[in-house]
């Protein structure tokens, strides 16, 4: 499966608010659960105080009466229904009069109604409270096989404070507070998704609006490469500030560039073009030419079978006539050795053109190069939009907290050093905030790094461009190589063709003088067989600088095909 720009920026964005909701929730679950359960150990500490002290205050000491009721004065604490169930009513909360360990008076019933007494407290509780003189909370006290969170304040007789005679037990059902604990904790858990939805909704249209605008670029570039060098690149985009704008600016620019360099090559290919037309037209022309030559050698081969040569005047005739072939043989090498030329420089003229498509290939490698770093650019900046995200829930958290602190300090008093726990909670979101911190410098660097990468490939594809405008420069000098060439070969050819003129005359001459020497005459015409086979060399070899000439018209033709893949 394809992994887009945009299922990463969502997948990047997702795992870290999915990691921060899950912190966030099980830090709230234990400060919310530590916060109320603190609350009702002070609620059932406060509650079992009053009660001894509503004990307290009657006068005497506490003692144990034959019958087993336990008496505070004249106060028949055994007989103290009415204190205990009053007690309950106004706090809601259980309360028992323990002598030694054992129940003398409580507010809690058993299934049956009847009150729950004369049963001992548990051995913990015993070591904590009646030996060692301190009050105890536990979250596992059970009544008739309901837990409560229960508090036990020791009892004194009045003015002995060395040896506790007995106890005070405030007790709250443990069910309904947990309940009370869960629905907070769901309502966190609420608000947390919520703001992790409007987050991920967030992060969505921002990497639709990233994205969106890479689309428009990447199609900017498949235009430009397909040959389109007319396309429109969108404004919005140029006029970003970013990295996308960068890299739009980049292929505007680009687009001009090669505007100006196919346009250049088209230029040239025509000149080209046309060159190869009149160099061919010419090649025929002196093709046909030598042609008519052979046709008129054979001609004088026919008749040469007829004639006598019997006086001086007709060998000196041959004999210069001969002179003329030979000169004659001499220019056609010369013609040959202009056609390798020709040649050569058409060679030329295909090996540079082989170079400016390999040059052309190399732009596009530039080109991808900076669509990579601009992705890899991108990237970076989502990663610094994420972690601003993390560092902003980090601090807001903090606030909170450091407000509930706050709160409930002022409302404890004294008992307010229970919060210790919020106090170092809002410490540690402190360092996460420093260590988000440190994540934006890393990304910070990184994008800087991509930055400079992307300068050093736009360097890299003006350095290309160079190359192309010193190609196409020795492309031009090969055609002119190629001109020069064939004008020397024309001035060659009309000297051929006045030499030619010149053996007409001579063989006319020889016609007049020897027309009644048939001895001989076999022997011109051997010499003039040579003549022709000479003649019909030389025509093979304009042939060849025919044949030559059409595979540069196609080679140029062929070029002008390639560079009308580009719309200038």
């Amino acid at each position: 499966m394809k992994l887009t720009i945009r299922k990463k920026i969502l997948l990047c964005s997702l795992v870290p608010l999915l990691l921060l909701g899950a912190i966030i929730i099980i830090l709230a679950s234990t400060l919310v659960r530590g916060s109320i359960i603190d609350q009702v150990k002070n609620s059932l500490k406060g509650t079992s105080i009053a009660t001894l002290a509503a004990y307290d205050q009657n006068a005497g000491s506490y003692l144990e009466a034959e019958n087993g009721d336990i008496w505070k004065g004249s106060y028949n604490i055994s007989q103290s229904e009415n204190l205990v169930d009053t007690i309950k009513s106004e706090s809601g909360m259980e309360v028992t009069f323990f002598y030694g360990s054992k129940r003398i008076m409580t507010s809690a019933l058993d299934k049956d109604g009847n009150r729950i007494l004369g049963s001992p407290a548990g051995q913990v509780v015993t070591d904590q409270v009646l030996k060692k003189g301190k009050g105890y909370f536990s979250d596992n006290v059970s009544i008739d096989g309901t837990i409560y969170y229960g508090y036990y304040t020791p009892l004194y007789q009045k003015g002995d404070k060395s040896v506790p005679i007995g106890m005070v037990f405030a007790g709250l059902e443990k069910a309904p507070t947990l309940h009370s604990v869960l629905n907070i904790i769901n309502m966190i858990v609420g608000i947390v998704f919520v703001v992790i939805i409007v987050c991920v909704i967030i992060v969505q249209i921002c990497a639709a609006s990233i994205t969106s605008a890479l689309k428009k670029s990447i199609q900017s570039v498949q235009d430009v490469s397909s040959g389109n060098l007319h396309v429109a690149i969108d404004k919005k985009n140029l006029k970003r500030s970013d990295e996308i704008g960068d890299l739009s600016k980049a292929i505007n620019n680009l687009q001009s560039e090669l505007l100006k360099i196919i346009g250049g090559i088209k230029e040239s290919t025509s000149l080209l073009v046309q060159s190869s037309d009149v160099l061919e037209q010419t090649s025929h022309q002196t093709y046909s030419g030598i042609s008519e030559v052979q046709s008129t050698v054979s001609t004088i081969t026919d008749g040469a079978t007829q004639q006598a040569n019997d006086t001086k005047n007709a060998s000196d005739n041959i004999q210069y006539m001969g002179n003329l072939i030979t000169e004659t043989g001499k220019e056609a090498d010369e013609l040959n050795e202009s056609a390798d030329t020709m040649k050569a420089a058409s060679d030329a003229a295909s090996a540079t053109i082989d170079e400016l498509k390999k040059i052309s290939s190399e732009v596009k490698d530039a080109i991808s190069i900076i669509s990579e770093q601009t992705t890899q650019t991108n990237t970076s900046a989502q990663s610094i939009h994420e972690a601003t995200q993390f560092i902003s829930e980090i601090a807001s958290q903090t606030n909170l907290l450091s407000l509930n602190a706050s709160i409930e300090a002022a409302r404890a008093g004294e008992s307010g050093k229970g919060f210790a726990v919020v106090a170092s909670q809002i410490q540690t979101l402190a360092e996460q905030s420093n260590e988000a911190s440190g994540n934006i410098e890393k990304i910070v660097s990184n994008l800087t790094l991509n930055s400079e990468k992307v300068v050093h490939t736009m360097i890299q594809t003006q350095e290309i461009i160079e190359k192309q405008n010193q190609h196409i420069e020795d492309t031009a000098n090969a055609v002119n190589g190629v001109i020069q060439e064939l004008e020397a070969s024309i001035d060659r050819i009309r000297s051929i063709e006045h030499k030619t003129s010149e053996l007409e005359k001579a063989r006319n001459e020889i016609i007049d003088i020897i027309a009644s020497l048939s001895i001989i005459a076999q022997q011109n015409a051997d010499g003039t067989s040579q003549t022709n086979i000479a003649i019909t060399d030389m025509a093979d070899r304009f042939k060849n600088i025919e044949d030559s000439t059409e595979n540069l018209r196609n080679t140029a033709d062929m070029l002008a095909d390639n560079i009308s893949n580009f719309n200038i």
